[in-house]
């Protein structure tokens, strides 16, 4: 699974990213994290203090990052979907941040930084 592999890089060189729909499919952030411990296919790593989660929905590759305790936006959950239509990826970013706005805001422009800059990576490497 290298793209897996590419996205956990990326992920590791920038700590926050995010996106202006919050329905991750969960209540909260503590609810989605408890579901993805349930599945068995689910990857756990932690990052400079993020848990990430990587797992599979319906085929596509979906990403998890979950703020660290003192984080300016936490309690937050991202959740990237990288899908791959007529040889193009495209990636759907949902986040739920129980921070302030300005917090959470910040979040989201991190992690819109982090999605532009694997997309570049991908059509350099991948094509499309």
């Amino acid at each position: 699974m290298r793209l897996a592999a590419i996205l956990l890089l990326a992920l590791m060189t920038v700590t926050g990213h995010g996106a202006e729909d919050s329905d991750i499919g969960y209540p909260s952030p503590a609810a989605a994290l408890a579901a993805l411990k349930k599945n068995p296919d689910a990857q756990f790593s932690v990052m400079d203090g993020w848990t990430i989660v990587s797992t599979k929905e319906n085929g596509n590759l979906v990403m998890w990052s979950f703020t660290p305790e003192g984080h300016p936006a936490h309690p937050a959950a991202v959740k990237r979907t990288m899908t791959r239509k007529d040889g193009a990826w495209y990636l759907d970013m949902k986040v739920l941040c129980g921070g302030t706005k300005a917090n959470c805001d910040k979040l989201v422009e991190d992690f819109k930084q982090l999605n532009e800059r694997m997309t570049q990576y991908i059509r350099e490497h991948h094509g499309t």
